[in-house]
């Protein structure tokens, strides 16, 4: 079958957009080392004139070739960038927010639950990009002993999750490395005949706290312009990190994060750095509202859920619209989701008025919603003094109602209602292609 290639593509790595045709091979022979954007190391990215019968490129020596590079940065570019349309969602926070842990239970969550409820594939579509983010699923969810205290280590702000590259001879610059996942209907889904069109790339990043933080960018380590380019941008909101949602606690809770050591950020301000960054790399005004929406991700609700009353955020607000036909499209329950977000920024107007007030003058579109990545209170290791979290408990809540709210402003790959009896007739995005 004849492949349908996107006119341009964007690097999930510097985000530059350019002609499909202007993608670069890497040289696959031995003798062929030393790119100059890269390093002596690395082997040879080239521009191809001469091609197999099956359409890979030939290096200079002869040798076929498989992967594919970016004309501006040098790093490898998965081959599905080049026939299917890439999302990036943008997570955002200060350090020490939750950030990985929410990262890694939702991309763990996203495998299970996207197959089982709504008929999506939501697999790896460059399996060395995504190293670290597999690596940290393995370490909370897929332990050989389960009685293990486990935990992840924090995002740094340079090492393997980043690449250097010289943009500019002699200068390097410091890129983050993207989590790239295929998002595909199956045989079961009830646009399956559509799945080639409907199939897209979501690229995400991890960060680390410290690169949102005033002053931290510069033109030699632009790691959050992927903000500009966002569809979604989701900003975890950490209550450990506020000495008012710690004071109400006291007594509620015996969380250690909720302890007198713990670590405070005004998180407004970062929230308002965000913001600012997204402006600046957009070419908007000073004082524009984000044209993206804004979902703000309230961590660690397995501590704070008491003070949220009258809405279940244990179980997940999604349907099954099972057609006569055997199709199948899973539904997320957008009235139940809205109705925990008015009661989360009722709670967070009464505790953080200030971020709250940051939220309204930041966005248009903002959606509140409670997450827990583990789903239980973590343990101080005696022998460490780290605070770390048995893999026998771990039980995450609500951590992919962000992306799959998100997914059902697809055309047709997601489903939603307003109403949790609702019936088929009334279950919205059920159009075919």
């Amino acid at each position: 079958m004849r492949r349908k290639l996107l006119p341009k593509l964007q690097c999930p790595h510097c985000w530059n957009k350019f002609p499909v045709a202007d993608v670069l091979w890497i040289a696959t022979h031995p003798d062929l080392l030393g790119d100059p954007v890269l390093s002596a190391d690395d082997p040879l990215r080239f521009l191809p004139s001469r091609f197999t019968t099956a359409g890979t490129a030939i290096d200079e020596r002869g040798s076929t070739c498989q992967s594919l590079a970016c004309p501006r940065c040098h790093l490898g570019i998965a081959n599905v960038l080049l026939e299917h349309p890439t999302r990036i969602l943008s997570i955002v926070g200060t350090p020490s927010s939750g950030k990985s842990y929410f990262l890694t239970s939702c991309a763990w969550q996203l495998r299970q639950k996207l197959g089982a409820s709504f008929a999506l594939a939501f697999s790896d579509a460059d399996p060395v990009s995504n190293r670290v983010l597999t690596s940290n699923e393995q370490q909370l969810f897929l332990q050989d002993d389960p009685e293990k205290l486990v935990f992840l280590e924090k995002t740094q702000l340079e090492g393997s999750a980043y690449d250097s590259v010289q943009l500019e001879p002699g200068q390097a610059t410091i890129l983050p490395q993207p989590y790239l996942f295929t998002i595909r209907p199956t045989s079961q889904h009830v646009n399956a005949r559509g799945a080639a069109k409907l199939t897209e790339v979501l690229c995400l990043y991890d960060n680390a706290g410290e690169h949102f933080l005033p002053g931290s960018e510069s033109p030699l380590s632009p790691t959050t312009q992927h903000l500009a380019r966002s569809k979604n941008l989701m900003f975890v909101f950490d209550p450990t990190q506020d000495a008012r949602f710690r004071a109400r606690l006291r007594g509620l809770s015996s969380d250690p994060q909720l302890g007198q050591l713990a670590r405070a950020f005004r998180q407004d301000v970062v929230l308002l750095e965000m913001a600012s960054r997204v402006r600046l790399h957009s070419g908007m005004p000073a004082d524009e509202k984000l044209r993206q929406p804004l979902t703000i991700v309230v961590t660690k609700s397995d501590i704070w859920e008491s003070l949220l009353s009258g809405e279940d955020i244990r179980s997940d607000p999604y349907l099954i619209d099972q057609r006569d036909d055997g199709g199948m499209l899973g539904v997320v329950d957008k009235g139940r989701v809205e109705r925990v977000s008015d009661l989360l920024e009722s709670l967070l107007t009464e505790i953080v008025p200030e971020f709250i007030s940051a939220v309204r003058d930041t966005a248009l579109r903002v959606l509140y919603v409670p997450v827990s990545a583990t789903g239980v209170s973590p343990q101080i290791e005696s022998s460490s003094g780290m605070l770390k979290v048995k893999a026998s408990k771990i039980d995450p809540w609500w951590v992919t109602v962000p992306f799959i709210y998100e997914f059902s402003r697809w055309k047709n790959v997601v489903g939603s209602t307003r109403e949790s009896s609702a019936r088929t007739s009334e279950i919205r995005n059920t159009d075919g292609v």
